[in-house]
């Protein structure tokens, strides 16, 4: 199986059998990734976003790797500490779109920023690839700091959201 390392953090693709294991029993999706197994119980939205990767994963199961959830796994701990996922394969003007959110008690230690870098450079190894798409919500200071620090720049908002766009270095 694929995995993308930094100093500190893995990035899993989740395999359709690993998202369906993490909706009905995430314990036994963690063991089955010979992860420590938490106490972790998804929420609605998280268990939502994990159905919906799988739809999109037994659609075109060829291109997973565009189409899944990405466990952010610590080394250290040897667990789960939040998600990072593509949104699909570059459309027609070379755009990804990602999303990514990291467990609460983890955050502002840099590992949002750390895992965006290390799915970036995957990313831009494939030559369609020319811009990463990410959303934010005006008041998500912290995912704006994430975006920013990986060299996103803002290109759009509206009265709820910030779009931000990570170019491509040719």
């Amino acid at each position: 199986m694929i995995k993308l390392e930094s100093e500190r953090l893995n990035l899993v693709p989740l395999q359709a059998k690993h998202l369906s294991l993490a909706v009905d029993n995430y314990g036994e999706m963690e063991s089955e990734l010979g992860l420590s197994v938490s106490n972790t119980i998804i929420d609605d939205e998280m268990k939502y976003a994990m159905k919906v990767r799988l739809r999109k994963v037994l659609e075109d199961s060829k291109n997973y790797l565009w189409l899944t959830n990405w466990a952010i796994v610590l080394k250290e701990e040897n667990r789960i500490i939040g998600f990072i996922m593509i949104k699909g394969c570059p459309n027609e003007n070379g755009e990804v779109i990602v999303g990514y959110g990291i467990e609460d008690m983890y955050r502002n230690r840099g590992y949002a920023t750390e895992s965006l870098l290390g799915l970036k450079k995957w990313i831009f190894e494939n030559p369609k690839a020319i811009y990463i798409i990410a959303d934010t919500e005006k008041e998500n200071i912290e995912s704006h700091k994430v975006l920013k620090n990986v060299g996103a720049i803002k290109y759009k908002e509206d009265d709820e959201l910030i779009w931000w766009k990570i170019n491509k270095i040719f």
